[in-house]
């Protein structure tokens, strides 16, 4: 069955168990990298909130064997988990003094994503891009994250720079940094013969490693944009080092000890992406420098 098939099969099943009062639509949803994924809203009458049921996920399962009328309870189930016991009154939102305390910044690849960057605000960083986010927790939705657009930096009568302002200081607080050793770090996320290669490269330079993100593991590569944080990675580490971009959720950091090789290193990182990542959590393929002299960050060619 093609995923095409299979989302209106599904659609028709949720629409005849939820009855004519609540509307089911489908959306295409592009997420980082210019992943596209589907997603279900079902949103019963005087409902103003309900959540997005990314339905890629559940027709993996149908092809691994899984009955389709049990796929269509687990949506139901995910559906009922995730509601908010009433109405979320989002009026706050328009209201940019209401927000500004929350605003912070993730790292996205700026190549994978241009498509999406034509409609967000950001700033260019190396061959990344910082983007904004508004971060929440409710009582109702739990905790997370809203994409600032365009449209909502008109609305607020904001501009890049007061974003970046407001991200530079809210982010550290919000999210703190988390700096440790790669083996604790990336157990579990790593499988063991990624992390073989890592301690390799280790042993190969006589070097320490460490892993730096942030406190939740959740787009913590953006930890690197906190302030001094670099430079208290390179008096842990004695000097210099290299910025390895392992995924968009953390960092690893290299201490530079003269004997790497920047393409070796590029084709380590881009060996973990194609190997060890979904295409959402990618970074980069290329490895960083930081300079502890000069205190900045630049691309290894």
């Amino acid at each position: 069955m093609k995923l095409d098939k299979f989302i209106e099969l599904v659609t028709v099943k949720v629409r005849e168990i939820a009855g004519k009062d609540t509307s089911v639509q489908i959306q295409e949803v592009r997420k980082n990298n210019n992943v596209l994924l589907h997603g279900m809203t079902i949103l019963r009458k005087g409902q103003n909130v309900s959540p997005t049921i990314y339905l890629d996920s559940f027709f993996e399962m149908l092809e691994d064997g899984t009955e389709l009328e049990y796929i269509v309870r687990k949506i139901l189930e995910v559906y009922v988990r995730g509601l908010p016991r009433g109405n979320v009154d989002m009026e706050f939102f328009k209201d940019f003094e209401k927000v500004r305390e929350r605003i912070v910044y993730r790292l996205v690849n700026r190549d994978k994503n241009k498509a999406l960057l034509e409609d967000i605000p950001h700033v260019d960083f190396l061959d990344l891009a910082i983007c904004f986010y508004y971060s929440y927790e409710h009582p109702e939705l739990g905790q997370g994250m809203i994409q600032i657009h365009n449209t909502h930096m008109e609305m607020w009568g904001t501009c890049h720079r007061e974003l970046m302002q407001l991200a530079e200081r809210n982010t550290p607080g919000l999210f703190p940094a988390q700096l440790c050793g790669m083996d604790s770090a990336l157990k579990g996320i790593l499988d063991e013969e990624a992390l073989g290669d890592l301690r390799l490269l280790q042993r190969e330079t006589g070097k320490y490693m460490y892993v730096l993100s942030n406190e939740r593991h959740c787009h913590g590569a953006a930890a690197v944009l906190y302030p001094g944080i670099l430079a208290e990675a390179a008096q842990r580490l004695g000097g210099s080092f290299y910025i390895l971009p392992s995924s968009i959720h953390e960092v690893i950091l290299l201490q530079d000890g003269g004997k790497e090789n920047g393409e070796s290193l590029h084709e380590m990182i881009a060996d973990i992406n194609r190997n060890q990542l979904q295409e959402e959590e990618v970074l980069s393929d290329y490895p960083y420098r930081y300079e502890a002299v000069t205190g900045k960050v630049m691309e290894v060619l």
